[in-house]
């Protein structure tokens, strides 16, 4: 395991972390940079993990975690890293720009030392950042629970009367981050709920470069309506891309998607 800074081009550091298949050769993250120039091609194949809206490297349960070992056993490295403004990468306003820099930015870094050969796995409000990122070196994308379409959100629900009226009045407002690490607040403002709530299939399902698979149902904090959304838009996809509905709950959810999520990247990793 390699704990890694990585920069973007807006000056945010993110948080992430690098684990290789067993038998891989080992991975220097500095070979990059202390040689000036890029490496020879890594034998093994990568996967990107990115997690959902307010969560961490992780996942909510640990459920990336868990993925990411399936993905290791199939001979594939993982790297998981927190969004910006999450986790223990530095303080930003999570925005879905914010998030799609983040992934491009974590692809470049990995094929400058030697990764050309990317998938993504990602969760939710991530899976819809992987969607719009499609960095140039990723060759397919599991999504679960990915939000393509309009959601109608009582934010009233979510947020305190004085929050609302710190959004109101400055735009910007903040929540106690309650994942397992070091930070104490997330910061959001009217972009974030805006990026949440009137996304388009249009926009984020149309004209991919790559098939994808698409998971619904196995996420216990999946929004509701994103499948209906997919099933709609479907044809939009690229040709080879596939729908799939996880029937399990719970653990069983998370190794029905492992299982199919590493089914799926391996044969077009290869």
């Amino acid at each position: 395991m390699v704990n890694l800074r990585i920069d973007t081009a807006r000056g945010i550091n993110l948080a992430a972390t690098m684990r290789l298949p067993e038998g891989a050769e080992p991975f220097d993250p500095d070979v990059f940079d202390a040689a000036g120039q890029a490496v020879p091609p890594r034998a093994e194949g990568v996967v990107i993990l990115a997690h959902d809206f307010l969560t961490d490297r992780h996942g909510l349960a640990d459920r990336l975690d868990k993925i990411a070992e399936h993905y290791r056993a199939a001979g594939l490295a993982t790297l998981q890293f927190d969004f910006s403004g999450l986790g223990e990468s530095d303080d930003d306003v999570i925005t879905l720009a914010g998030e799609i820099e983040d992934l491009q930015a974590v692809s470049g870094w990995l094929a400058n030392r030697g990764y050309v050969r990317q998938a993504i796995h990602a969760n939710g409000f991530g899976a819809t950042a992987a969607l719009l990122a499609r960095p140039e070196q990723v060759r397919t994308a599991v999504v679960a629970g990915a939000v393509v379409g309009p959601q109608s959100i009582l934010w009233e629900n979510v947020f305190s009367p004085e929050q609302l009226d710190e959004l109101d009045r400055h735009g910007l407002t903040r929540l106690p981050d309650d994942n397992p690490n070091s930070r104490k607040w997330d910061v959001l403002s009217k972009e974030t709920l805006a990026d949440v709530s009137l996304q388009s299939p249009d926009k984020t399902m149309a004209d991919l470069p790559w098939p994808i698979l698409m998971l619904h149902g196995g996420l216990t904090d999946e929004l509701p309506d994103t499948a209906e959304a997919a099933t709609e838009a479907f044809p939009l996809l690229p040709e080879g891309s596939r729908l799939y509905q996880v029937q399990a709950d719970g653990d069983a959810a998370t190794e029905e998607i492992a299982r199919l999520s590493t089914e799926w990247v391996t044969r077009r990793l290869r």
